[in-house]
């Protein structure tokens, strides 16, 4: 059982019984590769992503070698397999810079190791690899495309009252880093302001014009 307070932290932890079962109150539990801590920490989650990523990655290694795969094919697997393990479900998740420096940091690494072990190996830069299509930018544009998700979802729906969902009292101190803090800097990266967003995501199809 994990047990959360934003306010009252001072919260005693003590083991319930419930239903003739002891249920031992945790700082962090593990659900749907999640990791979910009592403040909200997002490192776990990230660095046992991003750690299973480079195993895979090094599970594959030999296989490159061993067949010479040319370094074209290496990065297609990256994309289809590697990639997709570390950013799956991070669109719902407020990545704060260090968060985005890690994933970035350990995507440099696995696609340095699996090129270099490839044949031809390129001496592009990860950027120009990958053409601009980075771990980092590809969380962004998921994010805005699950926000216009929300958006046309019905009214009223948890996903929304989730997202609008405030508190009378917070601790002392700067405010905490939220989704909405995160979806606000990527439709400033590109170009969009949010009224504008979300006029716009009403119309899926018009949406992906957009995008696109």
């Amino acid at each position: 059982m994990l047990v959360r307070d934003p306010i009252n932290k001072s919260i005693a932890k003590q083991t319930q019984e419930i239903n003739g079962v002891l249920i031992t109150p945790m700082d962090t539990i593990k659900y749907l590769g999640t990791y979910l801590t009592s403040e909200l920490s997002r490192r776990d989650t990230i660095k046992a992503r991003c750690k299973q990523a480079i195993r895979n990655a090094k599970g594959l290694i030999p296989f490159i070698k061993k067949t010479k795969m040319h370094w074209k094919i290496a990065k297609l697997i990256y994309k289809m397999v590697i990639s997709p393990s570390m950013t799956y479900g991070l669109n719902v998740v407020a990545l704060t810079k260090s968060n985005r420096t890690r994933l970035r940091q350990y995507e440099r690494e696995i696609l340095k190791d699996m090129l270099q072990a490839a044949r031809n190996q390129s001496k592009l830069k990860t950027q120009e690899i990958l053409e601009g299509k980075t771990i980092t930018k590809i969380i962004k544009v998921r994010r805005i495309c699950y926000y216009g998700h929300l958006l046309r979802r019905d009214q009223p729906h948890i996903l929304n009252s989730a997202l609008r969902y405030t508190t009378t009292e917070r601790k002392v101190g700067r405010p905490i880093y939220i989704w909405e803090d995160s979806l606000r800097q990527d439709l400033n990266y590109h170009n969009r302001n949010q009224e504008e967003w979300d006029t716009l995501a009403q119309n899926k199809m018009e949406m992906k014009k957009s995008r696109g």
